[in-house]
């Protein structure tokens, strides 16, 4: 294969774009998703001239981009690089930018700017949309989104702003990073690499908290007659997974994963109380909220008043969240993992009597996980059990809000991913194809909602899934409503007008759309499903489409138009 170092002689340096990519490959980028844009022809040309070792994935659309980075991020924990369009391009990514902030995903989000210089150098304005496309603050529409901003300057730069951007995007907590790239200084010469005393930068990882705050913890855990877990994140890492699980085991310690976006411990656990703590929490004297920004609705319910609560994690009070007033008597800041397994070292051999208080904590979920089997309906949770019955051990699940958590059958870390809590929508779809980049032999299915799949961008997104190979299965629980919207309205108007009619206003999703037909333009399988006996040969077929034959599916199931009241 042709390299770049086999094109010039030896005192040419090539161009800041190609030292550009060449710093990012030191780094372990391997993957360029982008929407390209008249800023990119310095990054194009670098890529065409030799191996950057860096494969570029065009993706048509920037939310389905950014979905894209973060789902392979989540399965790898490496971070993952973006490039959109000026101004423009960053708008578009800011809903999935914001799932990445909120969920601490590491992501490196770069963005063209407009021609400083109306002439007279290599990459000024020769465009009539480069005057109307230029901003004042282009990096403003982020600031609050991410970690690190600011905008190449200078040639003599590139390895020192590639290193501090990835160094930020990769500490703890991690999430994004956002970098300015001028067309000019991409296509300027590079200079002779000199760094002066700087280098790569190490990121900086999470530590552990005071060994008195441990101590108290492990004093309270200890004493505890009915301790409670409440969490969201905890398996994030494996070896999260294993610590929370060890740790209610050892302790009898009932686990609530309320909204979670990572399984923390297997769906047989003696320990798992469900995923939602409003029975649980009035009653139990020792509440840990570990890595959960919301641990309960404080309109629904809350610890009893002589209950201990301990919140634990990389960020346990959650610092970007303008108002969060949630109960801490003890906050343990540092690697989750780490903690909880000094926690289970700590109170290794002291007595155990929460026998009755698991058993009662744990009787209404495994009551829930068997209930009793309805075909006739194609409700929520008939949907998730037939997609539960289809997945193996090599299957990911992607959940959009949809899937009825019961029916869950998980017992690994690393096969379930929720969305992230600000619930950008569009995610879902995006995020299935780069855990499938990540995970080539993976069956992954992404659970969505009617009104999810539109926010998906479905043509750009089939589109990849076709021109890179990587086929996966959509599930699409059409209601033709937007139930988020509606059991908003039902929480706060329970009778009123909205409550009574058939077709609620901003929350109806009529006439019905053949979502199923998007992707056979792509050459995948489409199938609709009406009735309830048609479904589990149609996840069938699906899952023989993607696994022998290469195809991506869809498969629109016609749901009930029913609503709840969940909190």
């Amino acid at each position: 294969m042709l390299h770049l170092t086999d094109l010039r002689n030896p005192n040419d340096h090539g161009t800041v774009a190609e030292r550009y990519l060449a710093r990012l490959r030191e780094h372990g980028i391997r993957y360029l998703f982008g929407n390209a844009g008249t800023d990119f022809p310095p990054l194009i040309e670098a890529l065409s001239r030799g191996d950057t070792g860096i494969e570029p994935v065009l993706v048509p659309h920037e939310n389905v981009a950014v979905a894209m980075a973060y789902g392979h991020a989540m399965v790898t924990g490496q971070p993952q690089l973006v490039m959109v369009h000026v101004g423009l391009g960053t708008a578009n990514a800011l809903c999935g930018l914001f799932n990445a902030a909120r969920q601490h995903v590491p992501l490196l989000l770069t963005a063209g700017r407009s021609p400083w210089l109306e002439h007279g150098r290599l990459g000024a304005r020769n465009n009539y949309i480069n005057w109307a496309q230029e901003m004042f603050d282009q990096s403003g529409m982020v600031r609050e989104l991410v970690k690190w901003e600011y905008e190449l300057r200078d040639p003599a730069q590139v390895e020192a702003v590639v290193d501090r951007a990835l160094a930020a995007a990769c500490s703890a907590p991690q999430g994004p990073a956002y970098l300015v790239l001028p067309r000019e200084v991409l296509a300027a010469p590079a200079l002779p690499r000199r760094d002066g005393g700087t280098g790569m930068q190490a990121p900086v990882r999470a530590g552990m908290p005071s060994a008195q705050d441990l101590d108290t913890a492990a004093r309270w855990l200890a004493g505890a007659q009915r301790p409670l877990i409440i969490t969201a994140d905890t398996g994030r890492t494996r070896e999260g997974f294993d610590a929370l699980t060890a740790l209610a085991h050892s302790r009898g310690i009932p686990v609530v994963q309320y909204r979670p976006r990572y399984l923390s411990l297997p769906c047989s656990s003696p320990s798992n109380a469900g995923y939602d703590p409003t029975r649980l929490l009035p009653e139990a004297d020792l509440v840990l909220a570990i890595d959960v920004d919301v641990p309960w609705l404080p309109e629904h319910c809350a610890p009893q008043e002589g209950a201990r609560v301990v919140h634990i994690g990389v960020d346990p009070l959650f610092m970007a969240y303008p108002i969060r007033g949630f109960r801490s008597d003890l906050s343990l800041q540092g690697d989750t993992a780490s903690i909880l397994q000094a926690l289970q070292g700590a109170t290794r051999g002291a007595p155990v009597d929460t026998a009755g208080w698991l058993d009662r904590a744990t009787r209404a979920h495994r009551a829930a996980v068997a209930p009793a089997r309805d075909e006739a309906k194609l409700t929520n949770r008939y949907v998730s059990r037939c997609i539960a019955e289809a997945m193996d051990e090599r299957s990911v699940l992607i959940n959009e809000y949809t899937f009825a958590l019961e029916e869950l059958r998980q017992e690994t870390h690393g096969n379930y991913f929720g969305h992230s809590p600000a619930g950008g929508l569009g995610w879902g779809v995006g995020a299935a194809m780069g855990v499938r980049m990540a995970r080539p032999d993976a069956t992954v299915f992404a659970a969505v909602g009617d009104g999810t799949y539109m926010f998906s961008n479905p043509t750009p997104a089939h589109y990849v899934s076709a021109a890179r190979g990587l086929p996966f299965i959509t599930v699409i629980y059409n209601n033709r409503r937007w139930a988020a919207v509606h059991r908003a309205t039902l929480s706060m108007y329970p009778d009123g007008a909205a409550a009574k009619s058939d077709k609620p206003v901003f929350a109806t999703l009529e006439p019905e759309i053949a979502h199923e037909r998007i992707v056979e333009a792509c050459g995948g399988l489409g199938l609709r499903v009406d009735r309830a006996e048609q479904l589990p040969e149609a996840i069938a077929r699906a899952v023989h489409a993607v696994r022998h034959e290469g195809r991506q599916a869809v498969i629109n199931v016609l749901t009930d138009v029913s609503y709840t009241r969940t909190s």
